[in-house]
């Protein structure tokens, strides 16, 4: 068989400003390779994703697989520079694929897709868990299309288009998605499309609108929804946490998060797990600086 790239380890790192030269870097890249790790880094600063796991378009065979991402601070991705972007970009079958104890925040692309975590075309066999993704412009989460991939016990926060997304139509399991709290301020809950009968299993999460919007399911009410099999086990309520809007996302004692079977995760210990001087911490100046404001008339 081929040559694969295999086994390597990328952990305690600062990664950041990049895209000076090419707009389209990626912080780490995994491409046609398997048994890697990426842990414990620091990845800020970029103009497209922080993160991009696969390589391969559609449901083609590849050797990508079991790769691990976990414990990483992802942060200030696109930038408003670039488009179809994630704090992490996956693409193909990826199965053993872990995306575990992440923090992704502050994702703003040009256009469309400024999302935290980015299941793109064929991603396969992929759980998401324990990660805290807030602060996105098109959404916590999105999958474009893919089979049965898990996303479980995240906190996904104020994103602004939209909360979740989902796009194409398959009939076969595309993603399973439960135990999550979802919390935002603007925007509907579901975008894209999801009104197909199949394609997609949703439940046990908890909802909030903590502008205190009424929430509808893709158009839909909540008893509409649930009629559907969807969302059955979910409540909407206020999972309490301490002061969301600066970032601090742990739960009070007795929220309604444990109703849903969620699991406090740890909301430290993302990122590099050693000092970082605050000469590395200084801003570098952006490649792509917001042009000027017009002249007065």
């Amino acid at each position: 068989g081929a040559a694969v790239a295999g086994h390597n380890v990328v952990r305690n790192n600062t990664i950041a400003h990049g895209g000076r030269l090419h707009p389209a870097g990626i912080g780490v890249w995994i491409g046609l390779a398997a048994h890697n790790t990426v842990e414990s880094n620091d990845i800020f600063d970029f103009y497209y994703s922080g993160l991009s796991v696969g390589w391969t378009w559609g449901y083609g065979p590849t050797p990508a697989n079991h790769n691990v991402i976990e414990n990483n601070h992802v942060f200030q991705i696109g930038q408003g520079v670039l488009s179809d972007m994630g704090g992490i970009y996956t693409l193909g079958l990826s199965p053993g694929t872990v995306i575990r104890h992440n923090c992704f925040h502050d994702i703003e692309s040009f256009d469309y897709g400024g999302w935290g975590i980015y299941f793109d075309e064929g991603s396969t066999g992929i759980v998401a868990e324990n990660n805290l993704v807030y602060g996105t412009k098109t959404g916590g989460f999105h999958q474009h299309y893919g089979r049965e991939n898990t996303v479980r016990n995240n906190i996904f926060a104020f994103a602004r288009v939209g909360q979740l997304q989902r796009s194409r139509d398959e009939q076969h399991l595309g993603f399973t998605f439960e135990h999550n709290l979802v919390y935002w301020t603007e925007g509907p809950l579901l975008h894209g499309n999801w009104n197909s009968p199949t394609g997609f299993a949703i439940n046990h999460n908890l909802y909030w609108n903590a502008a205190g919007d009424a929430i509808a399911f893709a158009g839909q009410t909540l008893e509409q929804w649930q009629a559907k099999g969807r969302d059955r086990d979910s409540r909407i309520a206020d999972p309490q946490f301490a002061d969301p809007a600066k970032g601090d996302f742990r739960l009070a004692t007795g929220s309604p998060a444990a109703q849903v079977g969620f699991v406090p995760f740890p909301l430290t210990g993302f990122g590099r797990q050693t000092a970082v001087s605050a000469e590395a911490r200084k801003p570098f100046p952006p490649a792509f600086p917001p042009p000027p404001p017009p002249p007065p008339p």
